[in-house]
This record gives C-alpha cells, structure tokens and sequence, in this order.
C-alpha cells in the first residue's frame, strides 16, 4: 500500500490483538503499539501519534474504547478510528459512527477481507487529507548544507537527510532517505548550525530529521536502560534518544505532524 502507515492495536483479548497485528502486516503496515489498557494507551499517545488506531470496545482497566477515543478527540487528536468488537449493542455501534467519527466497525469474528476494506478506506482519508495539506501550503524553502567530503565542499538538502552519525573524531557519517550514505570530515555542530530546527540532536553523536520520525519507544531489550529508540522511515536503524531530551523531542514531534 506504499507508505507505511501506522497503526496503533487497543485489544484486551491477546490473540486477538495478535490476530489484527498480522491482518496489518499482511496490509504493509507498521504497527507501533499494542495496548490492552485504555489509560495506560492514552498516557504513552503523545509519543505514537498512529496515523489509524484499531480500537476495542471492551478494554482492561477503567476506560472502555468509546471513552478511550472520546477523550482523544476532545484533546483534538482527529487520527483515523477503526472500532473492532464483538458488541451486539447498536447503542455502542450508533455512537461510534456519529460521536467518534469512526471510519468503520468491525464485528468479531473479524475476516481479512472486510478488515483490508476498512484499512484501504482508512488509509484513503489520511491521504487526501495529506494532499489537500501540501496543496494548500506554499512551496518550503530548501535549506541545504555543505559539509566536507574528502578535499571537495558538498551540498545537501536537508530534506534528503535522514540522521547523522559521528564514528570518530574525525569521520562523520549521513545517512540519506534514498539509501546512499556518505562520509564527511564535517563535524555534528557546524551542520546542526547550518539547519533548519527540524534536524535535531538526541543523543549524544547523533542527528535526526524530524521529517522522518515516524515514532519513539523505550529501549527494552535492556530493562535497567532510560533511554528511547527513534523509528524512522526508509531504514531499520533505531536512533537512541536520551531521557532527559525525551519532553522537548515529543513536543517537537507532535508539532510536525500537526502540520504534515
């Protein structure tokens, strides 16, 4: 389906949530959450922003799915809605579809056929709602920055900039959207001077282009660790973010995508 979309899972039922994990997989998406608590989904959000969240009426703890999003959308949160259930209620059906703004309700059992056509209507919104965006905004104004590769001053758009790496004293390494990466003796203070806000530093050695973040989660594989991985768009690489960056970085990041 192109760009990886990505989705959000609020299921309480484990093998359900793992049933519509793989039904998103199988779709090209990319899912950056799987919730079984409304309260606790809603405390880490800022950090996920999901373009489509699948959302469960019945859930752990104190909020039900209807309340989950209904606080959502008075925080003025607008991501797309899919309601997943096996409620036979048309009062909760009635109220997810005109109060919540739900794109579709899927009844349980769900079959991938139905749910490929509530995605495919999900992903439809995000983006005509993203074109009428960039149609309606004028024209960015590239910033683009030299920095030194081998005895040559270099050129590059920011844009194209995905993050940078220092590997050495003297060895700096950008990593651009489409693959190519390149070795400059440039080091991480003069290009962040010659930036736009949007490439920011995380982490110590490390730049990142806010553009392409598609989320940040805490660093698991080591329980005792305070910092945060950045995932990005075009690459696998996770980028640390420390702890105490954490607060300025979402601030920045929910930002950007109120404004793309």
């Amino acid at each position: 389906m192109g760009h990886r979309f990505t989705v959000a899972i609020v299921e309480d039922n484990y093998w359900v949530g793992k049933l519509l994990e793989s039904y998103c997989q199988q779709c090209g998406l990319h899912v950056i959450s799987i919730a079984s608590d409304g309260e606790q989904f809603l405390e880490t959000y800022d950090q996920l922003l999901p373009d489509i969240i699948l959302v469960d009426i019945g859930l752990a703890g104190n909020l039900d799915g209807i309340a989950m999003v209904q606080s959502l959308r008075k925080a003025g949160y607008q991501q797309k809605v899919i309601m997943v259930s096996g409620t036979t209620n048309i009062d909760h059906i009635l109220t997810s579809f005109h109060d919540l703004g739900s794109l579709y309700f899927l009844s349980k059992p769900v079959a991938l056929p139905k749910f490929q056509a509530a995605i495919r209507k999900a992903i439809a919104e995000v983006q005509l709602e993203r074109s009428q965006l960039l149609q309606a905004a004028p024209p960015a104004k590239t910033t683009w920055i030299t920095v030194k590769n081998q005895k040559s001053q270099l050129p590059i758009s920011e844009e194209s900039i995905l993050f940078v790496e220092k590997e050495d004293k003297r060895l700096t390494r950008i990593h651009l959207m489409n693959g190519a990466q390149m070795e400059s003796s440039t080091n991480l203070t003069d290009i962040l001077s010659q930036s736009s806000p949007l490439i920011f530093s995380p982490f110590k050695g490390f730049l990142v282009n806010m553009r392409h973040v598609v989320s940040y989660v805490k660093e698991s594989s080591f329980p005792t660790s305070r910092r945060f991985l950045i995932h990005l768009n075009h690459t696998s690489v996770k980028i640390p973010l420390s702890r105490s960056l954490q607060k300025e970085f979402g601030q920045l990041l929910q930002g950007i995508h109120g404004n793309v």
